[in-house]
């Protein structure tokens, strides 16, 4: 009897629909994030980097750093302040500046810097790619460039006063010989040979006594260079200017990736609980009137959701009173447009649907662009984020957190996707007559 009990309760539906579900979010929630997150480091080179040359006489020092930046797209301006507006405006990830007395300094010997500004309210892994590519430019052009440019120009004006301090001895000398030729030439005939075979050993001793000299100035020019060349190696600093400065730690780098990530949850839960309420009610008030309820219900939950959850958020990271509002508007756009994405499969097949808006959370945490920049995913993870309210949610929050001027941009664009969404589900609601409720007593 219980062997009997017990294969009838292994072979039911509810044990065999537990076992496909474990395995298909073992497999498929792993592919998600594998496929998803593949895109660091391995696509930063899809970001877009700015170099800004203020001085035309580096257009060979601004022609090597594009050759050693590892990115595919790369403007080169002249003017800092239209750079600077790309930047806020997210057009570009980093501007790596050449100052306008950049070669002056280093002919001068005089310590320079590269200026590198990257925007720090933009996905943790893109500011720590780009810090590390700066630090290498900086580098390489400390290592490479300045240093034998440097000492090129260091050499040649004191061996170019060499050069013409040896041709004015070798003129002299010359006049010398020929003048001590003619003193010889007038010389009784007999002398003369005497004469000849001495000047020939003076004019000897002269000329090797004039290399033993241009040897030895020549090594002390050199020397000279070198010593001053001692400190040279860390002429070129790597000066980092931090716009949309981040606090220090991980937890607020991360904060608009994890505060919409924790009220999507909410959602997801929620969209259930107001389904089941709706389905309640549809005998007794209508479809309509039902659905009505429910979407006014969702906008209760999404103002009083919302306050709750940027006023902990504006708490925890010492944010303003602005700031706060800011959070409060988009976090309820968010939990509505949310609330009505995650009903679109629960109208069409009752609470399974949430097994599938599971799937649906997955792609949209990769998508949001929290972690990683959007430009380095692949193209399926592109195409999801024009649907997920998280991705426009995200980057309002890294705006208003932190800085930048595309805050009203995004909350522009979730109120037209929550209006679109919404939209869907009135049309659901049209066709779908009947709601699916699942008995679980059916299971057994």
């Amino acid at each position: 009897m219980i062997k009997m009990n017990l294969k009838k309760f292994i072979t039911s539906r509810g044990v065999i629909l537990a076992t496909i579900v474990s395995v298909l979010y073992g497999c498929l929630i792993f592919t998600i994030y594998f496929t998803g997150y593949q895109a660091m480091p391995k696509h930063v080179d899809e970001l877009t980097v700015t170099v800004v040359n203020r001085n035309k006489n580096t257009r060979t020092l601004a022609d090597q750093i594009e050759k050693g930046l590892p990115f595919k797209h790369i403007k080169k301006v002249s003017n800092l302040r239209t750079a600077k507006k790309q930047l806020n405006n997210k057009k570009t990830a980093m501007i790596i500046e050449i100052p306008w007395n950049f070669k002056s300094r280093i002919s001068s010997n005089s310590k320079t810097n590269l200026n590198f500004y990257i925007d720090e309210a933009t996905p943790y892994s893109q500011v720590s790619a780009l810090k590390t590519v700066s630090q290498k430019i900086g580098y390489t052009v400390n290592q490479q460039v300045i240093i034998e440019k440097g000492k090129a120009m260091l050499l040649k004006e004191p061996m170019t006063g060499l050069e013409k301090t040896v041709q004015t001895k070798q003129a002299q000398l010359q006049n010398q010989l020929q003048a001590k030729k003619q003193q010889i030439a007038q010389a009784p005939e007999a002398q003369q040979p005497k004469l000849e075979a001495l000047l020939k050993h003076q004019e000897l001793n002269a000329k090797q006594k004039l290399e033993a000299q241009v040897k030895q100035q020549s090594k002390a020019i050199r020397n000279r260079v070198s010593d001053t060349y001692q400190d040279v190696d860390h002429s070129v600093g790597t000066n980092l200017v931090r716009v949309h400065p981040v606090k220090t730690g991980m937890n607020h780098a991360l904060a608009p990736f994890i505060a919409n990530i924790a009220v999507y949850l909410g959602t997801l839960i929620g969209a259930l609980l107001l389904y089941g309420t709706y389905a309640k009610f549809v005998p007794i008030v209508g479809r309509f009137k039902s659905f009505a309820f429910l979407e006014t219900a969702a906008i209760l939950l999404s103002i009083i959701g919302s306050l709750f959850t940027s006023w902990s958020i504006t708490g925890f990271m010492g944010l303003g009173g602005s700031q706060f509002a800011n959070l409060w508007l988009n976090h309820g756009l968010e939990i509505f447009g949310s609330l009505n994405f995650n009903l679109i499969l629960v109208l069409l097949l009752g609470q399974i649907g949430t097994a599938l808006n599971i799937f649906l959370t997955m792609i949209q945490v990769v998508s949001g662009a929290g972690m990683i920049p959007l430009v380095t995913l692949n193209s399926f993870f592109k195409g999801a984020h024009y649907i997920s309210p998280m991705f426009y949610s995200i980057q309002a929050d890294f705006n208003i957190m932190f800085g930048g001027s595309q805050a009203g941009m995004y909350l522009g664009q979730l109120v037209l996707l929550a209006l679109g969404i919404l939209i869907v589900n009135i049309v659901i609601v049209t066709f779908r007559k009947h709601q699916p409720i699942l008995d679980f007593h059916q299971l057994s």
